[in-house]
């Protein structure tokens, strides 16, 4: 702001003087909207015109000083005083002190003396408005955040708090800017040791609700004239936490059932598989003898080329029965262990698809359940189902690992690869299935791919006791 858009008001009862400095100011270019001589003269003034300073005499006419009128108009207008007077005793100090005045002049005084004063007192308003709107906005920010606020100092003690803190420990809500009610609830969270990391703390509030509060802190550093303070960031996740709780409860439902289904399906599997091999593979075996017999009693060469042919027909239904059988329920895991059905069903995939298999595992303490082995071979074998029908590689990698609560199997191939982050690789109902079947013993299933790279499996189960 230039001198020349400065507009002053005058207040002096002497019309002499008044207007010397009339002179002396529009020399120097700024520009004097009115004279008063009297209190009400300069309330009116500054009423109509509201300039941007006012020179003050402290004797002028009326019935109140300059001194009362200047508290009169700061809390009304907040106009900048500059008091110029020739009293200067400790009393008319004292009371202008009071006033917050800009500046305080003795006469008489220098033309420069007063155009210093005009000057730093128009900066010193400027700078006050400028920081009274920042520390508005920050108040306005403050207030009503959705979070609630918490600053304290360097003992802990709290210095301020929002609406939605009191809020969220059932206290009066207040309007700004009137201070806080410090809530025992609130000093009990100022004490909390700060951190960056989330801290979840309970409370019980003024009406009688059980909360859980998310904490983060930060550090505000000490100031020139200020000491470090704490802000403490406070969220109610209350809701959230028993949504979370919901949605767990839900899934270990979803996986107990998904546990009651496969056992369901294994046991069904288990009896078709028994059935067909105690009355199919029976009936096929007596066929096959009665076959034999016929073959043997016959003078008829048709006829006895014609059972020859079906025994052979029999026999490869049987092998089939038995293929069956054994899909349906591998007997070979129930008989010798996990890691020979492991090895027959890699044996089978390799002889199946010729894609080579390179097996580094030794399963002999792993420590598994049977059960869990029961899901993990299912899951190897759904892995490899997809390494034949997307992967086009030419070589699979099944390894396992030891970790401090478990075992990881990893099937890798070198085939295409693809991107898990911009697609879902084909047969993706296979890949829940593998993941529910992991995620109900407490594992997991991740997929490692890229194009061209090549796809791992990876599934982590923990090492269950048996009967578990």
């Amino acid at each position: 702001m230039t001198s020349s858009q400065i507009s002053v008001l005058i207040v002096e009862d002497e019309l002499i003087v008044a207007h010397s400095l009339q002179a002396r100011l529009e020399r120097h270019g700024y520009r004097v909207i009115a004279l008063a001589r009297s209190g009400d003269d300069a309330i009116a003034a500054v009423s109509r015109s509201r300039p941007d300073l006012i020179l003050m005499d402290i004797r002028i006419a009326g019935d109140i000083d300059g001194i009362a009128v200047a508290e009169r108009i700061r809390a009304e207008h907040d106009v900048p005083v500059i008091f110029l007077t020739a009293y200067s005793d400790d009393e008319t100090l004292a009371r202008a002190k009071i006033t917050e005045p800009f500046g305080y002049i003795i006469k008489p005084f220098e033309t420069r003396e007063l155009i210093n004063n005009i000057e730093i007192a128009v900066y010193r308003k400027r700078i006050t408005d400028q920081l009274a709107a920042s520390e508005a906005r920050f108040r306005g920010l403050f207030e009503n955040a959705v979070i609630g606020l918490i600053l304290s100092g360097p003992d802990d003690e709290v210095i301020d708090t929002n609406r939605a803190m009191l809020g969220m420990v059932g206290s009066q809500a207040r309007k700004a800017p009137e201070p806080a009610p410090i809530d025992p609830r609130i000093r009990e969270i100022a004490r909390i040791e700060p951190s960056a990391k989330p801290v979840e703390h309970a409370i019980t509030t003024a009406t009688g609700e059980r909360r859980i509060l998310e904490i983060t802190s930060a550090r505000i550093p000490k100031g020139p004239t200020s000491d470090a303070l704490t802000a403490r960031f406070v969220q109610d996740v209350t809701e959230l936490r028993r949504y979370q709780r919901e949605l767990e409860e839900r899934q270990r439902g979803l996986r107990t059932l998904f546990l009651n289904e496969e056992s369901i399906r294994e046991q069904e599997r288990t009896r078709l598989s028994r059935d067909l091999h105690d009355v199919l593979g029976q009936m096929l075996t007596a066929l096959k003898m009665d076959l034999h017999w016929l073959g043997s009693h016959t003078t008829d060469d048709a006829t006895a080329t014609g059972a020859k042919e079906m025994i052979g027909q029999v026999d490869e239904m049987i092998v089939f029965t038995k293929k069956v059988c054994s899909q349906l329920r591998d007997n070979v895991l129930d008989v010798f262990g996990f890691e020979v059905a492991l090895d027959e069903h890699l044996s089978q995939f390799q002889t199946r698809t010729g894609i080579s298999v390179d097996r580094r595992y030794d399963c002999s303490s792993h420590g598994l359940a049977r059960d869990v082995e029961v899901s993990l071979l299912r899951i190897i074998q759904e892995s490899l189902t997809n390494v034949t029908r997307h992967a086009h590689a030419t070589t699979v990698t099944v390894e396992c690992g030891r970790t401090t609560t478990g075992v990881v199997w990893r099937v890798r191939d070198d085939g295409v690869g693809f991107d898990p982050a911009s697609s879902r690789p084909a047969g993706s109902l296979g890949l829940i299935g593998m993941n529910e079947r992991a995620a109900a013993w407490g594992g997991r299933v991740t997929i490692v791919s890229a194009p061209g790279n090549g796809t791992a499996v990876e599934v982590e189960v923990p090492c269950l006791e048996r009967g578990e």
